[in-house]
């Protein structure tokens, strides 16, 4: 090796020590200097907010309420049987227990009083002077399950059919809401619908229970 190699490699060497020195003096430098925190990533805080996580602000949850009550039944829901009372038969006066019954297959709700209506032979409404009254009591809130049942009674003065002023008819309707649709009542121990012997001047109509214990008792 000639000695222009030899300068070339000491002096390279001391040119190695001075920048190793230097880049000792940078690191020592920069540790006396107080570290950050580094911020949480965003996937991070995400994940540490259950509310956002769920898109709810609230955090409340958003599964519909399971309390909400069924649905009101309708005239379609139901089959509405009256049978006569013989027993309860006071002069002119005349009482029928109403079963309503659950045919919709689903859950529904009935409350109030139900609708009466006498019908003639023309499927006419016949006009006859009616009192909703709160026997045997305050009506009941009643959900129905299918093939469940309900009841009310009904309480009306005959009169003689040939009569002008006594309204007369061959069946009688029943509904759930005034002015709503009515079905035909199964009719049990009335006159014939054929001869329209069904003499209506007043009626009384009971409010609904879920029993028919004491409904035919007033």
């Amino acid at each position: 090796m000639t000695g222009s190699n030899k300068r070339w490699v000491i002096n390279g060497g001391k040119a190695a020590v001075v920048l190793a020195a230097l880049a000792g003096l940078s690191a020592c430098g920069a540790s006396s200097e107080p570290t950050q925190a580094a911020a949480p990533s965003e996937s991070a805080a995400q994940s540490q907010s259950p509310a956002e996580s769920t898109g709810d602000s609230t955090g409340e949850s958003s599964a519909p309420d399971s309390a909400a009550g069924a649905p009101d039944c309708t005239a379609g829901d139901i089959e509405a049987t009256l049978t006569e009372q013989p027993q309860r038969r006071e002069g002119d006066t005349r009482m029928a227990l109403l079963h309503l019954k659950n045919v919709s297959g689903h859950v529904c709700h009935v409350d109030g009083s139900p609708v009466i209506a006498l019908v003639n032979a023309a499927d006419e409404t016949v006009d006859v002077p009616t009192k909703d009254v709160p026997q045997p009591g305050a009506a009941l809130p009643i959900d129905l399950n299918p093939d469940g049942g309900a009841f009310a009674g009904i309480k009306w003065t005959i009169c003689g059919k040939d009569a002008d002023d006594c309204p007369t008819g061959n069946t009688i309707k029943v509904g759930l809401e005034k002015g709503g649709p009515l079905v035909p009542a199964t009719l049990e121990g009335f006159p014939d619908p054929e001869r329209s012997g069904i003499t209506v001047k007043s009626l009384q109509v009971g409010t609904i229970q879920p029993s028919n214990q004491g409904v035919v008792a007033w």
